[in-house]
Parts: C-alpha cells; sequence; structure tokens
C-alpha cells in the first residue's frame, strides 16, 4: 500500500490522507474510492476516521493530517475531487504541474514558486540542500531530459508566468 491522497482536479493540488489509517477507515470502509469523485461530506461524517484512539500512534492525525485536510476541504469543496494514490489523478506526464500541501509534503516546482516564493534556481538548490533526504527529482538525472531538468524548466516556466503577471499589474 503506497502514500493515499484527496485531489482537487480542478486545482491540481493534492494533500496527504493519512495513509493506512485513509485506507483502514474510508477505503476499506466504502466511504472513498481510488480515482473516483469523493464525496466530502462522507468523508467529513466519517467518524472512526477522524476520532483515532488518542495514542502514541494517533498524534501525527490530530496534529498535522486532519487541521490542514479540514482546512483542504474547505477551500476545495465546490471543485472535483479524488482520492487515490499519485498515479490515480497525476499521470506521470504532468506530475510538476501538481501541488501537495499539507503534511510530508513532497515539494514540487509549484510549490517553490507559489508557496514559498523562490525567485531563482540558487535559492531552489540552497532550499533542496537544506533537506534530509534531497527530493526525488532533485537526485534523478537519468533521462533526456532528467526529472532535475524538468523540474528546473517548469520552475522558471511558473516563475517567468507569476511575474509576468506582475508587470501587468503595474
Amino acid at each position: 500500500m503506497n502514500n493515499l491522497y484527496f485531489a482537487c482536479r480542478d486545482c491540481k493540488i493534492y494533500i496527504d490522507a493519512g495513509y493506512r489509517w485513509a485506507y483502514w477507515e474510508l477505503e476499506a470502509a466504502g466511504v472513498v474510492a481510488r480515482g473516483k469523485p469523493v464525496d466530502i461530506q462522507a468523508v467529513l461524517g466519517a467518524e472512526s476516521y477522524w476520532n483515532p484512539p488518542k495514542d502514541e500512534n494517533s498524534g501525527w492525525l490530530y496534529g498535522q493530517v486532519f487541521p490542514s485536510l479540514r482546512e483542504f476541504f474547505q477551500a476545495h469543496k465546490s471543485h472535483q475531487l479524488v482520492f487515490g494514490e499519485l498515479d490515480h489523478f497525476a499521470p506521470l506526464t504532468d506530475d510538476f504541474d501538481w501541488m501537495q500541501v499539507g503534511y510530508c509534503l513532497i515539494p514540487t516546482p509549484r510549490y517553490l514558486v507559489e508557496v514559498l516564493g523562490l525567485k531563482s534556481w540558487d535559492e531552489v538548490h540552497a532550499y533542496i540542500g537544506e533537506r534530509k533526504p534531497p527530493l526525488w527529482w532533485w537526485e534523478d538525472h537519468w533521462g533526456d531530459p532528467s526529472p532535475h531538468e524538468k523540474a528546473k524548466q517548469k520552475f522558471e516556466e511558473l516563475f517567468r508566468q507569476v511575474h509576468d503577471g506582475d508587470r501587468r499589474e503595474l
């Protein structure tokens, strides 16, 4: 079983659903299905999902997953949401068009531009250098272009879009 997410197809944003807890309390219970539209009210009404036993194994759910997930549902309540693993909503051909938020995120070029506000590849290099372990796309230099190069191209494209928008507003 891999990581499970809720994803907004409209915004191309996704968030951690709580790994095995989400599987057992939502998917196995029939509240959600991989790659299928999500009924937010059904998820919010899944009492067992939102109320795990309070012990040393559930602190991450209460402290990090649930608060950001509730915000995500509020922000995307009128959008097309799906549940599943990455390949259920973000095909490899456009994985850098997506952005993860919330718990245990793996920053993509969109996150670096839109959330962190990084302005150069040198700033990205410094940010990634502080992360342990480094991001998969940072380390992967295979292919033509490599994931590293694709990420750099996407970062530069997004940065230009943001700054072209700034110039139009002036």
